[in-house]
């Protein structure tokens, strides 16, 4: 079975959650409506907001139940796009690189059918927050915590790439983006209690060690050949209890 597959059918983050993840990067509410390109688009709960609020989504997905909606293509991600190029305001590509034999392959075909002032939001899971590290440490294997809840075993893990923060940026950098906006979730039940740990803590501890302390990576990138923030880019902490 591919790993495009198995992505939906291990798919573990709450899609309810999806679109406060995004808007917090971009407005989606107000201002001029966006063609958007949905990469392992799913059950369509984020495509479905988007096309709420007037933005045109295409998404691509090989799972035969996702592509049932009229807005999106059956495709394997892990070749080349079928949309043509430079015809999209923005890509979203959330919880699918880690599934990817390269993926790079991503920031290549974003790339490719971004108009020239497009913008991409790429999120990951981050394999090596605390709580994750102690449970390597003491055996407890490479099936990140979130994902017990799901009852995945090593054996048929979905994850086949484990990204680090400062790995993620030369990736980015190596293949022609730049960071504009950074978000970090604290890790969400984790070794310290989100719920009950003031937000001048989690701040703090995010912004000093984000790949410590936080459970996920989502950032909004901006080709090289446009001016962006870079080593400026904004970072944001959201006031959530839970970090995924």
């Amino acid at each position: 079975m591919r790993q495009t597959d198995l992505h939906q059918l291990h798919k573990t983050f709450d899609a309810s959650q999806t679109y406060e993840k995004v808007r917090r990067l971009l407005d989606f509410e107000s201002g001029t409506k966006l063609q958007i390109l949905d990469i392992g688009s799913g059950g369509g709960a984020l495509g479905k907001k988007l096309l709420s609020l007037g933005h045109q989504v295409v998404g691509l997905d090989i799972n035969l139940e996702a592509t049932k909606e009229a807005w999106v293509i059956p495709s394997d991600i892990s070749k080349q796009w079928p949309v043509q190029e430079g015809s999209f305001d923005l890509v979203i590509c959330l919880d699918v690189a880690e599934h990817l034999e390269d993926p790079e392959h991503i920031l290549k075909q974003a790339k490719r059918v971004l108009k020239p002032a497009g913008k991409l939001i790429f999120g990951v899971p981050n394999h090596f927050d605390l709580r994750q590290r102690l449970r390597v440490l003491f055996g407890k294997g490479i099936v990140h915590w979130d994902n017990l809840r799901h009852n995945q075993k090593a054996w048929s893990y979905a994850h086949i790439r484990f990204f680090s923060l400062p790995e993620l940026k030369v990736m980015f950098s190596q293949n022609g983006w730049k960071v504009a906006a950074s978000q970090y979730n604290f890790m969400g039940g984790g070794i310290i209690p989100s719920r009950y740990t003031p937000r001048f803590i989690k701040t703090f501890l995010l912004k000093q060690w984000p790949n410590l302390f936080s459970g996920k990576f989502i950032f909004l990138l901006s080709p090289n050949s446009l001016e962006t923030a870079g080593n400026d880019a904004k970072i944001i902490i959201p006031h959530t209890p839970k970090g995924l």
